[in-house]
């Protein structure tokens, strides 16, 4: 992965919405970026499922998933050496451990993006419990059928993966479907386009 593509990213995870960047931010991103790269374990489980699970029989699964041929059930994380890291800024420098939490989530998104990009070309981006409508307890349904523990992501009572930096979602197959505004489930309700602007992965596509 190319650190320098995923700043954009990280800008919107700061809050930015478009704000111009400036030097000194710039530099810390940088910065960060070089200590992220260092502590990463990026790991991957997946799993395809030729029959739609009785979780995804609802909205707003349904309407993503419309004319599939199956779905991936995946699993991610960057490993729990970032959750110590930005653990350990939180105490010494509240900022750099601000900064260095938003490189995180753009750098898994990324990888998470490559990685993604071995199912081909006909595929719908990665849904995550929690995204548009959908609800986040939908995690443990996904727990079930991957058991991502042996990579080495947990799930607490309250929902909460660990490491932090972790994701877990669904993808379509058989279906193309990018991270567009026009595409996206959460177009009615984005705080984005309300604002008359548009986050990192509409901009990137």
């Amino acid at each position: 992965m190319n650190f320098s593509d995923v700043k954009l990213s990280i800008y919107t995870y700061l809050g930015y919405k478009g704000i111009a960047a400036d030097a000194q931010t710039d530099e810390e991103i940088g910065q960060c970026l070089g200590e992220l790269e260092g502590v990463i374990r990026f790991s991957y489980t997946f799993k395809q499922l030729d029959v739609l699970p009785e979780f995804l029989s609802k909205q707003p699964y349904c309407d993503f998933l419309k004319g599939c041929k199956y779905i991936v059930l995946c699993a991610t994380t960057l490993g729990v050496e970032v959750d110590r890291r930005i653990k350990y800024l939180s105490k010494i420098d509240m900022r750099k451990s601000l900064i260095f939490d938003a490189c995180a989530s753009a750098a898994l998104e990324c990888l998470a993006d490559e990685y993604e990009g071995k199912f081909g070309e006909e595929r719908t981006y990665r849904f995550c419990p929690g995204y548009g409508g959908s609800d986040i307890k939908d995690l443990q349904y996904i727990f079930t059928f991957l058991r991502p523990e042996k990579i080495g992501i947990s799930l607490t009572d309250s929902g909460l993966m660990l490491p932090q930096k972790s994701m877990a979602g669904i993808i379509g197959i058989g279906k193309k479907m990018q991270k567009t505004c026009a595409e996206c489930i959460n177009f009615s309700a984005c705080a984005y386009l309300k604002d008359g602007k548009k986050c990192y992965s509409s901009v990137k596509k």
